[in-house]
């Protein structure tokens, strides 16, 4: 009888151990699953978003969400076509897009509120980078 009661002891305790594992994981990740995330980010929500940060006047919003819809095209044809790419050939082009994107966002924007996006976007690549260092962990960074 002993040997029955510490064999159901143990199996309880690795199933409350397995419960206790689940639950503390779904408390850490309160983000939405990325698919929900990127449906969120439409031009128009990004555009929206920029304009309160910047204080966007009627005529430069309308610009910018132009552009983000542009970007989204292009990123899309891009992926179509990723297939068919190297990696090195990727980055190259994302790049090239970037800087083209940057050229046009500071065509529609004040010299000012361009200096504002740029810090903007400095602290959006530096809570990213945070969170991948804590994602991975004690894992090595991937080699560029």
């Amino acid at each position: 009888m002993k040997k029955h009661g510490m064999f159901l002891m143990a199996i309880g305790m690795m199933f409350c151990m397995a419960v206790s594992a689940q639950d503390q994981s779904s408390q850490t990740d309160n983000r939405p699953p990325r698919q929900e995330m990127r449906q969120q980010q439409t031009p128009q929500v990004r555009a929206e978003r920029l304009a309160k940060q910047l204080g966007l006047t009627d005529d430069e919003k309308t610009k910018v969400q132009a552009l983000f819809e542009k970007q989204n095209a292009d990123r899309e044809k891009m992926r179509s076509e990723g297939a068919n790419l190297t990696r090195e050939q990727m980055r190259t082009k994302m790049d090239e897009m970037r800087k083209s994107e940057e050229t046009e966002m500071q065509k529609i924007l004040t010299p000012e509120k361009f200096a504002k996006y740029q810090d903007l976007r400095k602290e959006q690549m530096e809570k990213m980078k945070q969170r991948m260092q804590e994602r991975m962990g004690d894992r090595p960074a991937p080699q560029n």
